[in-house]
């Protein structure tokens, strides 16, 4: 098993202990699968797109954490709790180096702001997380097109799959 299948697995485990399991685990997944397609279709070499599948299954971690502290997991609970979790995790896995250990805990500590994305250049995982929330109903259908309007969608990739999930050009 690779690392990313490793921390995969990890991540399932720590949901079927923690959380809806279903759900978030169906989430994450979906979330993995978009943003690696994204990084790779965008011509991101591999370590990337490995970096940004590990930061989409490490991105909603903080949300059981959140709750049980602050009652919820809205974005900015769940986002210090992730960060926090990923450094807890990570910070002594031989597999991790520190550089990597503190991006991904950044991309999880700002998964939900675009400039943020920008800044830190995880747009894959931003915009795999926004296709699948879209999918869920967690943003309404007309939020599509906003994302693409405001620039929150930045990729060529995730153009064509707004345009071509939601109709959003």
């Amino acid at each position: 098993m690779n690392r990313t299948q490793r921390l995969s697995q990890r991540v399932i485990e720590y949901y079927a202990d923690n959380a809806p399991v279903a759900s978030q685990i169906m989430h994450t997944q979906s979330v993995a699968h978009f943003a690696r397609l994204i990084a790779e279709t965008e011509g991101l070499d591999n370590k990337t797109c490995e970096m940004m599948e590990e930061a989409a299954w490490l991105h909603d971690i903080g949300c059981p954490p959140a709750r049980q502290k602050y009652g919820d997991s809205k974005p900015p609970h769940q986002e210090c709790e992730g960060k926090r979790m990923v450094h807890e995790w990570l910070d002594n896995d031989p597999d991790f180096t520190a550089k990597e250990t503190s991006w991904l805990a950044d991309a999880v500590g700002g998964h939900h702001r675009v400039t943020e994305a920008h800044r830190l250049h995880f747009e894959p995982l931003f915009e795999a997380d926004l296709i699948v929330n879209l999918f869920e109903g967690y943003y309404k259908p007309d939020m599509a097109q906003h994302f693409v309007n405001s620039g929150a969608v930045s990729t060529s990739t995730g153009l064509a799959l707004f345009e071509k999930l939601f109709g959003a050009k």
